[in-house]
């Protein structure tokens, strides 16, 4: 066996590159580790920029559908206000047009007396009138300026179908036309002219609707 001799000098030498070689492999491993913890939170980082982009993405869905929800109900809103609007101006417009043609009508009734078929209208009008009643003595309503039509019609019907009408000028106030009742006045059979306008409205108002709006 050889023996070697180290003096104080050499001995200090070796224990600084042990030291240096500690020092060099605590390093490296310092080194892993952090390198270690590095890719680690590296990769937790990544995964938790995903869970929150993954979150964003969520909750910009939601507020997005609610976004959208919020829309078509706006616009449901919208459309039933102006079909609602739309409705009501044709019906409104649907009226006036009533009302006009009613207006001209009414002119134009106003000035019946003068037509030259009036009378005859009378006559139809109240022959076939008495003979629905099926009354042997039978009233007749009238308004005073018909007085001498009607007096003339009755006279007709009297001598011809053996038919008593008595004629009453004290209360009716018409444009034309009259008004029908039996003996007890139990039934009352309106043909005012007023009555026959009032009756014929909403076929003129049918009328109207054909017309126009379809």
């Amino acid at each position: 066996m050889i023996r070697i001799r180290l003096n104080k000098n050499t001995e200090g030498k070796i224990e600084n590159v042990a030291l240096t070689k500690l020092l060099d492999k605590l390093q490296k491993e310092a080194n892993n580790e952090i390198k270690k913890i590095q890719k680690e939170t590296k990769s937790g980082l990544e995964e938790i920029e995903k869970e929150t982009q993954k979150l964003v993405e969520e909750i910009k869905k939601k507020e997005l559908d609610k976004e959208i929800s919020r829309i078509e109900f706006l616009k449901k809103r919208t459309e039933t206000e102006h079909q609602q609007e739309a409705r009501k101006i044709i019906i409104q417009t649907r009226e006036k047009l009533i009302d006009e043609v009613f207006e001209i009508v009414e002119q134009e009734v106003s000035l019946i007396r003068k037509n030259k078929k009036y009378e005859k209208y009378l006559e139809i009008t109240l022959i076939k009138a008495v003979k629905n009643m099926r009354e042997k003595q039978i009233k007749i309503l009238i308004d005073k300026k018909d007085e001498a039509v009607f007096s003339k019609i009755v006279k007709t019907m009297s001598k011809k179908d053996g038919i008593d009408c008595i004629i009453n000028t004290t209360s009716l106030k018409t444009q034309g036309g009259f008004i029908l009742t039996d003996s007890r006045e139990r039934v009352r059979i309106n043909h005012t002219i007023e009555n026959l306008l009032e009756s014929s409205r909403e076929k003129i108002r049918t009328r109207i609707n054909d017309l126009i709006f379809t």
